[in-house]
């Protein structure tokens, strides 16, 4: 016995000394770790590695860079821009992560387990309280283990789902911080290109200008020595000459950076020469041209700007903060699952599965759930409240902008009339100055003035074309389209010129900032109307609504023909007499149906109704003949679909603009083989005259399907509301009118 418990020990100390070894090891090397600096070698690893990626080699430059191929090769090579397109990159990268997130855990696992003795035991009898005195084990002392097991907790589902939206919306911002760096780099490309132009155009005459300035003053000093004039005029005459060589290097050292600022926002090696292509005279002589009006650009910046769509995404990720956390407040419930294997011997199946679920809630979490609702709205009402700041903001600098343009668009003016009269001011000093009337430095004084009216100009004009470029920052306009079929710099520089020269008809094409608020007032003035017309239908019909919102006579109407039957005419009511003592309406609706994307011919068709005032649709069509055989009945406007359920798609300036947006949406999502089509509402202002065309779609089946549409719409960073009309604004002859009246 003596020599088996000798042994046992042999053998426990044997295994027990390795593990105490390494485990001393482990510690001396963790506690032993001290700060490294970098040695030369790492450093130099280092410097080569980024200027490897730096000088990266680009396209090259076999002709003289114009402004769209500067901007292009900014978006394409410039750093900064790069930078953002990685933060893209990851942010999608982790958005793809977090899908993962959601499904189950499939965990695979294997072990050995082993002891020095046996795991035995004995019993006990109950009964009397006497041990059985037999060991027994049902353990062996080496054993292998492995199972597959699967595990799904339905709380963490949703908590990872939530995570994943809010990723996704983490991409979205990172590119509208992306859109946010190019429209400032398309800014200071602009901006330097001009500089870049101004010393071009300048330093060529100021070299010979110092030479000559130069020459003047040796021969002031050699005056000066043999005292041909009177020393105190000598010194004022050299101090004159002095003062304006001073100015010409000044005007050198303001220039000759410029062309280097542009190069390097180009992404161009520092030193490297490209030669710059040089505006037409006209070009320097004409500013650049604003046409947009400050209201349209305040709806435009309100819908475009990157720092609004970025807070408009935090709020998402807010409201899904707020679900996560009211998730976290609920039970947890365990799915699990497993497939096991064990080599123990004395097990009867040494293969088996086990399954089940377990439901788990923290009751403290009932207590913490109203201040953790409270905490979580709080979030998201100051989000909203950032965004609201932000957007009074963004209406500021766009008003400030648009000043700051038109003061220098003024200042332009005037320095160029300056410049003018300057140079014609040389062009006579040169004159008397050959005839020997005036001395050299009188024609030297006249020459550097108008170079520096030259200069001035110049500089006011890059000025202006840096206003120029910061109201499009400030209206958030981006020169790129959203897709592009390659990615070459031929490619960007004419998206770049397209995009630059177009901007201003997309903001003009924008409804107003007080039309757009006028939009829901009228729509929250339409509801009281409709709950009156609601409460007297028993009754008989009474003219109070005309009195409310007056219309001109009915009038007859044709719309653009459908593929659907037409359905069975339907005789119209008689226009009521009141209508026609009443003014005439300060604005006048015009509808008009697109048949681009036709329904199919079970879909119903809208109910008759008036049209307030004469108007003319797209494709006019010969009226039935049920309708003209009744002189005294008002006329019906056929569109080609019903109108229960419509979606709102904005407000635009003319129809024109109208029909392109809606050709973008129905190219994008597809419209054409699902049934949904286009209605253009147009009022005209009484104030201006101007035409404002309201953009709908129509054709869905049920209110489901437009909130999918719109939900795509709004994917496409558009706004769209769905709105859905009631039978008795379909019926009713007068409340469609009304309703027509107040869009």
């Amino acid at each position: 016995m003596k020599t088996s418990t000798a042994h046992l020990r042999r053998r426990l100390l044997s295994s027990v000394v390795p593990v105490a070894v390494l485990t001393a090891s482990l510690l001396a090397a963790g506690c032993a770790v001290k700060p490294e600096p970098l040695t030369a070698e790492e450093n130099l690893a280092r410097v080569r590695k980024d200027l490897g990626v730096v000088l990266t080699p680009q396209e090259p430059l076999t002709k003289a860079v114009s402004m769209d191929e500067a901007m292009a090769r900014a978006i394409k090579y410039n750093l900064d821009e790069r930078v953002k397109l990685m933060e893209v990159a990851v942010a999608t990268d982790q958005l793809d992560l977090s899908r993962y997130d959601m499904l189950p855990r499939v965990v695979a696992a294997a072990g050995y387990v082993g002891r020095n003795n046996d795991a035995g035991s004995e019993s006990l009898n109950l009964a009397t309280g006497r041990r059985t005195g037999e060991s027994t084990t049902a353990t062996d002392r080496h054993r292998r283990t492995g199972d597959l097991a699967f595990t799904w907790n339905v709380l963490d589902f949703g908590v990872s789902y939530l995570r994943a939206r809010q990723n996704a919306n983490l991409v979205l911002i990172a590119d509208e911080r992306r859109r946010r760096v190019v429209q400032g780099i398309m800014q200071d490309v602009r901006t330097a290109y001009w500089r870049a132009v101004a010393a071009e155009r300048l330093l060529k005459r100021l070299a010979p200008l110092e030479k000559r300035v130069e020459g003047a003053r040796r021969d002031a000093r050699t005056l000066e020595a043999l005292r041909v004039q009177a020393p105190l005029q000598a010194l004022n005459y050299t101090r004159t000459l002095v003062e304006t060589l001073r100015q010409l290097q000044s005007l050198r050292r303001e220039l000759v950076a410029s062309k280097s600022q542009l190069g390097a926002l180009m992404g161009l090696p520092p030193g490297e020469p490209f030669e710059i292509e040089m505006p037409a005279a006209s070009v320097m002589q004409s500013p650049p041209k604003l046409d947009v009006g400050a209201e349209a650009l305040e709806t435009y910046a309100l819908l475009n700007r990157p720092e609004l769509l970025e807070e408009s995404y935090n709020q998402r990720i807010s409201a899904d903060e707020t679900w996560r956390s009211l998730l976290k407040l609920l039970p947890g419930i365990d799915v699990n699952a497993a497939l096991r294997y064990d080599s123990n011997s004395f097990l009867v199946n040494q293969r088996w599965a086990d399954y089940g679920a377990r439901i788990s809630w923290n009751l403290i979490n009932l207590v913490s759930a109203p201040t953790t609702k409270s905490y979580a709205e709080a979030q998201e009402e100051l989000v909203a409240f950032r965004r609201q700041a932000l957007s009074m903001a963004v209406l500021s600098q766009v008003h400030v902008a648009v000043l700051q343009y038109r003061e220098l668009k003024q200042e332009f003016a005037l320095t160029a009339e300056q410049a003018d009269l300057d140079t014609r001011i040389r062009s006579q000093y040169t004159n008397v100055g050959e005839a020997g009337q005036v001395g050299e430095l009188g024609v030297i004084q006249s020459e550097v003035t108008a170079l520096l009216s030259d200069l001035r100009r110049d500089l006011v004009l890059a000025d202006l074309h840096n206003a120029y470029s910061r109201v499009m920052v400030s209206a958030g306009v981006d020169p790129l389209p959203e897709t592009m079929a390659a990615d070459d710099l031929p490619t960007l520089t004419q998206a770049v010129g397209r995009g630059l020269s177009s901007w201003q008809e997309r903001a003009n094409s924008v409804m107003r900032v007080k039309d757009l608020m006028a939009a829901p007032k009228a729509a929250a003035q339409d509801a009281p109307k409709d709950s009156r017309a609601e409460a007297a239908k028993p009754e008989a019909p009474k003219p109070e609504p005309v009195k409310q919102a007056p219309v001109n006579k009915p009038v007859p109407v044709t719309a653009a023909p459908t593929p659907a039957p037409a359905p069975a005419p339907v005789a119209a009511e008689p226009a009521p007499k009141a209508a026609a003592a009443e003014p005439a309406p300060a604005a006048t609706p015009v509808v008009t149906a697109s048949s681009a994307a036709p329904l199919p011919a079970s879909f119903p068709a809208p109910a008759p109704m008036p049209v307030p005032a004469p108007v003319q649709a797209a494709a006019p069509a010969p009226a039935p003949a049920a309708q003209t055989a009744t002189p005294a009945a008002a006329p019906v406007a056929t569109a080609s679909f019903s109108p229960v359920i419509q979606a709102d798609l904005g407000a635009y300036a003319s129809h024109r603009f109208a029909e392109r947006e809606w050709g973008i949406i129905a190219g994008r999502l597809g419209t054409e083989g699902n049934g949904v089509g286009a209605l253009y509402v147009a009022t005209r202002r009484s104030e201006d005259g101007k035409t404002i065309v309201q953009l709908r779609a129509g054709g869905f089946a049920d209110r489901a399907a437009a909130e999918r549409f719109c939900h795509r719409v709004k994917d496409s960073q558009r706004e769209c509301t769905v709105r859905t009309l009631s039978a008795q604004e379909q019926q009713s002859d007068s409340q469609t009118a009304d309703r027509l009246a107040s869009l």
